[in-house]
């Protein structure tokens, strides 16, 4: 018979998992958002050819 104890160390391991991934996914799009914003704030200022 599995060990309640156990089981409940997994599912907490697991949910804590899951929230690290959703923060990472968050702080990715964060960052992805903020660097559109800038190349189409920027986007006639930036010197694209370096002649």
């Amino acid at each position: 018979m599995p060990d309640p104890a156990r089981q409940d160390d997994a599912a907490a391991k697991q949910h804590r998992h899951a929230v690290y991934a959703s923060e990472t996914t968050g702080l990715l799009l964060i960052a992805f958002l903020l660097l559109v914003l800038t190349l189409i704030r920027y986007w006639h200022d930036i010197h694209w050819s370096l002649r």
